[in-house]
């Protein structure tokens, strides 16, 4: 089986968030047994020598709207099926969606460009496809095109990483896209309050609907997830699976991670686990390696339940134990968090994108702070366990999926992924959880028998690659 796999964002190339991660590595997973093809767009900021991306050969220009679009495609020298689209329009901007001003005011344009070129590579490249699988908003179109334009009969999977992110613009864009007014404006299509939403018209349009956990795919279709989506999911309910995210063992790997100060295993992590502390501390200038170290890696938006991790800093000053916040992202939360940069002696917050320092704090800390108000799966709970760090997350998604609190499992043998986990979303039920991550600390016989278990436990692409080719191969 061939698969056309398009994402706008894909590991190491260009990544924003998890979306990247997970577009790299189940393709890799797929790999295996079946040929498959990767394109995402040739973004400037993207380092051609580095990946060693060349020139095709094929370039094309594409009309629309009396508009001569170019499109010139290349590919990776040594994984000639990773393809990728330069478009002016689409990567001349030093951003993914966004720059320091907000939004890019095209991106209707943009990313309607790039659903035509995914199309128009596969036919102009003659690629022997049985299944295109999309993903999020940002190619959400190619359903769409591929059904009322194209007429192609190649499967169509449209999977929803996160459904708060949509792709709603403003219906001149269909215009500008050469898009059928009568068969796409219309509540089974693009039609969203007078505007357009990409991805409502993926979920109509496609032949199945992936989201990336089971409870993710049952919380999208109340009011409270659905996002103004959830009447549309419960009318295609019928073609919507949950299969939940994995991790690329071979990118996360505390064995042979080069950016550790120390590799380790599940038989090392002992004194692996300290060696990292200790370096990470005085790098960051913390000190006392016996204290319990918490850590946040992530995107500074509402949705990770920053509110929370705000509110406990002026408690954590006070507890014997340490905090380092990584992240970047919405200019309130960076204020906020810069505010508080200095004020304890006991935290540490770095503002910004560092993978590098991610994999550290990932092998240096003992529990992870994930208390997100949504989560639709959540990687870095599993990175987390793989590295030997114990997850803290809210019971929602993917986290209630892959985490189940200690408390709550009687012997560890056959059992998940284990960390604490709260049910209410406030402060009072947060603070509890960290007491409770805190008194575990304290017996480091039990706390060492759950991180060694961590580290065994499967959440690599195995299983899930497995249930996409099923899919896959459904009529």
């Amino acid at each position: 089986m061939s698969i056309l796999f398009a994402s706008s964002e894909i590991f190491p190339y260009a990544k924003s968030g998890g979306l990247a991660d997970v577009s790299q590595a189940l393709p890799e997973a797929l790999r295996n047994s079946e040929r498959v093809y990767t394109i995402m767009p040739l973004y400037d900021l993207i380092d051609r020598e580095k990946y060693n991306l060349v020139y095709s050969g094929l370039t094309f220009d594409y009309w629309l709207a009396g508009i001569q679009h170019q499109f010139d495609i290349f590919h990776r020298e040594d994984m000639p099926d990773d393809l990728f689209v330069y478009n002016p329009i689409l990567c001349n901007r030093q951003g993914l969606y966004n720059d320091q001003h907000g939004d890019f005011g095209d991106n209707g344009l943009r990313f309607g460009l790039f659903s035509y070129a995914v199309l128009e590579v596969m036919i102009r490249m003659e690629l022997d496809i049985q299944t295109i699988h999309v993903n999020d908003w940002q190619s959400a179109l190619v359903p769409l095109l591929a059904k009322t334009r194209y007429h192609l009969p190649q499967k169509i999977v449209l999977t929803i990483h996160n459904l708060a992110y949509q792709g709603i613009f403003a219906k001149s864009v269909m215009n500008e896209l050469e898009i059928d007014w009568e068969k796409c404006f219309k509540f089974e299509g693009l039609e969203y309050y007078d505007k357009v939403n990409y991805l409502k018209a993926g979920i109509f349009f496609a032949d199945q609907i992936t989201t990336v956990s089971h409870s993710y795919a049952n919380e999208i279709q109340t009011p409270i997830f659905g996002y103004g989506l959830n009447e549309t999911l419960q009318v295609n309910s019928h073609k919507l699976t949950g299969i939940l995210n994995g991790i690329s063992y071979e990118v996360f790997d505390p064995k042979s991670d080069q950016d550790l100060y120390k590799n380790f295993t599940a038989r090392t992590f002992k004194n692996g686990k300290l060696s990292n502390k200790s370096a990470l501390l005085a790098e960051v200038g913390l000190s006392d390696e016996g204290k319990p170290l918490f850590v946040f890696i992530g995107r500074f938006t509402k949705q990770k339940g920053l509110d929370l991790i705000l509110e406990s800093l002026s408690l954590f000053k006070d507890f014997e134990a340490n905090v380092v916040i990584l992240g970047s992202g919405e200019d309130y939360y960076t204020h906020r968090f810069a505010a508080l940069a200095n004020r304890y002696d006991n935290i540490r917050i770095i503002i910004g994108y560092d993978e590098a320092l991610s994999r550290k704090l990932y092998a240096g800390a003992d529990f992870l702070l994930m208390p997100s108000i949504f989560e639709p799966c959540g990687l870095n709970q599993m990175i987390a366990m793989r590295y030997g760090t114990l997850p803290i997350v809210a019971k929602t998604g993917g986290l209630r999926d892959t985490v189940t609190d200690f408390t709550d499992i009687g012997e560890l043998e056959n059992h998940g992924g284990v960390g604490i986990t709260f049910e209410e979303h406030n402060m009072f039920w947060f603070m509890h959880a960290i007491s409770k991550a805190l008194s575990l600390y304290g017996n480091r016989e039990k706390f060492n028998e759950i991180v060694k278990h961590d580290m065994q436990v499967d959440n690599s692409w195995k299983h899930s690659a497995a249930l996409y080719r099923e899919l896959y191969q459904q009529h």
